[in-house]
């Protein structure tokens, strides 16, 4: 069962369907325990920074964006379907992204797909 939902929350993911993926996500989270908690923890963060970030809730995106890197690490070690180095990156350009454009800059978003193992 954990399988099929994780898949079902990584296809919202990559469809940008922020919410919904951190809602199955979720699901899984609140029976998780150990590494394996703090690796959901920190995709379902990241999702909600990109939620946040369509809405331009610069705070919370940013915010979340923080914290997800950290609960990721934490994961690592459970975290057979993401390659987290990879996924780390992906966040720290769309930080980078969202910094530039609270300088002013115009630039596009680098919304991203989950970085599969």
């Amino acid at each position: 069962m954990e399988k099929e939902l994780f898949e079902t929350a990584c296809r919202h993911f990559d469809h940008e369907e922020y919410f919904e993926a951190h809602e199955v996500w979720e699901e899984i989270w609140n029976d998780a325990y150990g590494p394996r908690r703090y690796f959901l923890q920190g995709l379902i963060q990241a999702a909600v920074a990109l939620h946040h970030a369509r809405n331009q809730n610069w705070a919370g995106t940013r915010k979340l964006l923080a914290s997800a890197m950290d609960y990721l690490e934490r994961g690592r070690s459970e975290a057979p379907e993401i390659d987290i180095d990879l996924m780390k990156d992906k966040i720290v350009d769309f930080e980078i992204a969202v910094q530039q454009t609270l300088a002013g800059q115009e630039i596009l978003l680098p919304f991203y797909k989950l970085p599969r193992k």
